[in-house]
């Protein structure tokens, strides 16, 4: 198993409660169950050709859906199913498509809603601001599900602003080795706890420091916590199931 250290400012209490949410390995996330009874909203951004999270988390409690991801459509997906019609020598590459555009087309129904955007920027077309989702999303206690390649940082000052309609999140920190303390200061402002931390192993642990440069950080406003910390928790899957877990410990 490899070892990954953490600055001490990520020192936290683990939540009670921690459930998996999404498919193993790759796309699942622990979070607090009372966060998640707690909502009446579930906020995706990102999403690409998974939606495990957003539909496990509406088998605890079934809520509205709102997934921003302007990289997939029913376009694209059936683009994706016409390209592997001609790779015949691959045809589990048909089926997964296959697979993945029914899935899709079931899910999103409803109260289910994929908005094909991109979170971060106020650029117009195909790009909208954090304060646009919150605007558009209008309800007072919503779940966050984060993981937007980089543009996460983009959103912080929005999230601390309008933390009062959060009831808990986890966000994918990409880059973390030159976007340190933008994460500091983010987990000092905003008052929610953090209650857990998940390093995805698809991203390198830089040698020098043996710092993780891809994190997952989940928040709670709900959960009872303890001072009983596992990193990685007895839930926690690798993101690549091909190479060792990283256990994670904080710096002395």
């Amino acid at each position: 198993m490899l070892i990954g250290l953490l600055p001490r400012f990520m020192q936290f209490h683990t939540a009670t409660d921690l459930v998996r949410v999404g498919r193993d390995f790759d796309g699942g996330y622990l979070i607090s169950k009372s966060d998640i009874y707690a909502s009446d909203a579930l906020i995706g951004l990102g999403i690409n050709d998974d939606w495990s999270f957003e539909s496990d988390f509406c088998q605890y409690k079934d809520v509205p859906i709102y997934a921003y991801d302007a990289s997939v459509s029913k376009k694209v997906f059936f683009k994706n199913i016409k390209n592997s019609l001609r790779k015949f020598h691959r045809p589990k590459l048909l089926l997964h498509w296959i697979k993945v555009y029914c899935s899709y087309k079931k899910f999103f129904t409803g109260n289910r809603k994929h908005i094909e955007k991109f979170v971060g920027v106020n650029a117009g077309g195909n790009n909208c601001s954090m304060e646009d989702v919150f605007d558009d999303v209008n309800y007072s206690n919503i779940f966050l599900k984060i993981d937007i390649e980089g543009s996460e940082y983009r959103i912080l000052d929005t999230l601390i602003k309008n933390q009062d309609k959060i009831t808990g999140m986890v966000i994918e920190f990409h880059d973390c080795d030159v976007h340190i303390g933008i994460i500091e200061s983010f987990i000092k402002n905003i008052n929610i706890n953090l209650v857990h931390i998940h390093a995805n192993n698809y991203a390198p642990i830089i040698i020098d420091n043996s710092f993780p440069i891809t994190l997952e950080l989940t928040f709670s406003k709900h959960a009872k916590r303890e001072d009983k910390v596992s990193m990685p928790h007895k839930l926690d899957m690798p993101n690549n199931e091909k190479i060792d877990e990283v256990a994670l410990r904080i710096r002395d």
